[in-house]
């Protein structure tokens, strides 16, 4: 049975910030439209609170949660390529048993 290779804590940080973009993106695109409408339907929206900073920061924050996905997304295919090479390197050093002379 070969060994398992551990995984890559990449993967994990590349999923999470993935999922942390995806729904910053909605949050984005939805939360003004709620707003919009619960303003026509007359009801009172709070001028401060996650709607505001949501306004002034959003761009911001998906401008930095891209950046992450990319640089994990980077991190995580190096250390695939890194362990490919070093198991292609420890498979070229070890001799097979047809070199051996038999007794």
């Amino acid at each position: 049975m070969s060994e398992r290779e551990p995984h890559n804590p990449f993967y994990v940080l590349l999923l999470s910030a993935s999922l942390l973009f995806v729904i910053t993106a909605l949050a984005v695109a939805v939360v003004p439209i709620l707003k919009e409408k619960a303003q026509a339907a007359g009801a009172e929206v709070p001028r401060e609170g996650f709607q505001r900073v949501l306004q002034e920061h959003g761009l911001w924050w998906l401008i930095y949660e891209a950046a992450a996905i990319i640089v994990f997304g980077l991190l995580s295919m190096a250390l695939d390529r890194r362990r490919r090479w070093r198991k292609e390197q420890a498979a070229a050093t070890i001799p097979s048993g047809k070199d051996q002379p038999s007794n």
